[in-house]
């Protein structure tokens, strides 16, 4: 599983994040599926779409000094899949 990067996340927030496939799909490749998975009861994933070669979610909630893992599952056209993760944590607004 690749990071992807460390995140802040405002606690109680929800916010729009958005992964970008676009370098690792093959020219003519397309998403054909996605799971998005928070590690966490607090820190919800939310509204997950695929928009062209980008994953667009929303994560929501989350208390104080949490660590949140993210993970996502992307599956492409051509059977492909590749295994991510965003490390988040959760800051005072």
């Amino acid at each position: 599983m690749t990071l992807l990067g460390s995140k802040q996340h405002t606690a109680n927030d929800t916010k729009r994040w958005i992964v970008r496939y676009d370098d690792w799909l093959a020219n003519t490749a397309t998403i054909e599926q996605v799971e998005v998975l928070s590690s966490s009861p607090t820190c919800l994933v939310g509204d997950v779409e695929v928009l062209g070669h980008d994953v667009v979610f929303y994560l929501s909630g989350g208390v104080l000094n949490e660590r949140v893992n993210v993970s996502l599952t992307m599956t492409d056209d051509l059977g492909n899949i590749k295994h991510d993760s965003i490390a988040f944590t959760i800051v005072a607004p």
